[in-house]
């Protein structure tokens, strides 16, 4: 596998402050958790006895994604910036993601909803079923 490229911190809380700003500018845009963010981030990266713990760049998308939208580190718009940062992920590694609206919108409430307990391999699916590799 190629060079990954991670989004940071800073990059998620950009995230969510733009879609507060734009959608919803009334809410308070701040982090209200921060190991939590910090964990979200890293989790894509975890390694044991050097293996990867996510392989494909789309569990690494999948673990970024259910992170996100379950820890609730901001105090607003968590499954927004879950999306939008799984999306930027992808995109910095040359992966365009496309599926329908309300496809998007259910199944990120089906993610944040702990009680259902999604998989992680459903997300991975969800992704790897509507992303396509960039042309050069």
């Amino acid at each position: 596998m190629k060079h990954i490229l991670f989004i940071n911190e800073n990059e998620l809380i950009l995230i969510n402050a733009v879609l507060i700003k734009r959608y919803t500018p009334l809410e308070q845009i701040a982090v209200k958790e921060p190991f939590l963010l910090n964990r979200a981030v890293n989790r894509p990266k975890q390694s044991a006895f050097g293996q990867d713990a996510y392989a494909t760049i789309d569990e690494k998308a999948a673990a970024l994604f259910q992170s996100i939208a379950q820890n609730h580190a901001f105090y607003n718009a968590n499954k927004r910036t879950a999306f939008v940062g799984m999306v930027t992920f992808l995109g910095k590694n040359a992966i365009e993601f496309d599926a329908e609206k309300d496809d998007v919108v259910s199944f990120t409430v089906k993610i944040s909803d702990q009680q259902n307990k999604i998989s992680l391999s459903e997300i991975s699916r969800w992704i790897q079923k509507h992303s396509r590799k960039m042309k050069d």
